[in-house]
């Protein structure tokens, strides 16, 4: 994903907007989808309901998830009702604002359902809502209260959160992250606080920045048919963020398990090949490490140093690289040339699955 492939979508579709819907909890004890336009699959609202909050009645202030299934994402404000000014709902506890989506922007989604959800309060009103939807779905704004130009660089969402924040919970196991990453290895990531994980893994995909792609998150998944048919369907790498600690037993859907209760990483037994670690890897981690104790260091000051190493693996890896006898115009490597040079067999495998994670082998499979 390139910075002229977001524009472009975005250009396209300036507000990027799928459906949106009101989902409200009773004083019955009763959850109603009052409000749906256009519509919104009796699977995906399966999907949304369990993850909601809307049925929490100890609620107190607003909550912000997000997630995707099936290629759509969905942002969900929950609140009680007696947080909304002007509300007139009196026998509704707590409201949730769903937006589907194109793409990922959390921020500018979250604001949208923040902003739709005063709208829909005073009166109910589904009218009230729908003439906002659909002002902003045809000119990117709704009076002077939501503009989708506002939030027109979508690195803001990309650069949200703390990679220094991850490091210092992880500590030397945090350069398991970032091979895993850089490798397209599935990640699971486990945390009971639904907020604090969809946070925890919209941050994972910043160790390998450049690459601009945080379609391979998942950032709320619940243990349910559906959601994991999805998982183990998937032909593509992913970062998929659990509250269900049982998730710790199905190895045959992750490479590394991110535990965040534990501040452990552990690697399933089938990837430990892997994640064999060599003097580059070693230098990396003490970086991080170090970077996360040092108080002038800044998120960004991270990022930047980590692409700059990314940049020097993917210059030696082209290096060794030679035109591909089917298609002389694309560059592959050979395992023989990996082995050409002295290095540990730990390293001969780690460069030869960064030669599969960037498309640079003949065929397919792992040293």
């Amino acid at each position: 994903v390139t910075k002229a492939m977001v524009v472009a979508a975005a250009a396209a579709n300036p507000s990027g907007l799928v459906a949106a819907a009101v989902l409200e909890h009773d004083r019955n004890r009763d959850s109603v989808w009052s409000w749906v336009y256009p519509t919104i699959s009796e699977e995906l609202k399966a999907v949304i309901l369990e993850k909601s909050s809307v049925t929490d009645r100890e609620i107190e202030k607003p909550r912000k998830i997000f997630g995707r299934f099936q290629q759509t994402w969905f942002y969900c404000v929950t609140c009680p009702v007696d947080s909304l000014p002007n509300a007139d709902l009196p026998l509704v506890t707590t409201i949730s604002m769903v937006i589907l989506a194109e793409r990922y922007h959390p921020e500018m989604y979250y604001n949208l359902a923040a902003m739709m959800l005063q709208q829909y309060a005073p009166s109910a009103s589904g009218p009230a809502v729908l003439s906002a939807y659909l002002s902003i779905f045809t000119s990117g704004s709704f009076e002077d209260k939501f503009a989708v130009s506002d939030y027109k660089d979508v690195r803001k969402a990309y650069l949200k959160g703390s990679i220094k924040g991850v490091i210092s919970t992880f500590g030397i196991e945090s350069i398991l992250i970032y091979i895993a990453v850089l490798l397209k290895k599935r990640i699971v990531v486990i945390s009971p606080d639904p907020e604090e994980l969809v946070m925890l893994v919209r941050v994972l995909p910043q160790m390998v920045f450049k690459r601009l792609n945080w379609d391979i998150i998942y950032p709320y998944v619940h243990v349910t048919d559906p959601e994991i048919e999805q998982l183990s369907a998937s032909k593509e790498a992913y970062i998929a963020g659990f509250t269900d600690e049982s998730i710790s037993d199905r190895e045959d859907l992750f490479d590394i398990l991110v535990d965040v209760p534990n501040k452990s990483i552990s690697i399933a037994s089938h990837a430990s090949n892997h994640f064999g670690l060599g003097k580059i890897h070693k230098e990396i981690a003490m970086y991080m490490t170090s970077a996360a104790e040092d108080d002038s260091v800044k998120d960004m000051d991270v990022i930047k140093e980590l692409v700059e190493r990314t940049d020097t693996l993917l210059e030696g890896l082209n290096k060794l690289a030679t035109p591909s006898e089917s298609n002389p115009e694309k560059q592959v490597v050979s395992i023989e040339a990996i082995r050409a040079r002295k290095m540990p067999p730990s390293m001969h495998k780690f460069l030869y699955n960064l030669a599969l994670a960037e498309g640079m082998v003949e065929g397919e499979g792992s040293a």
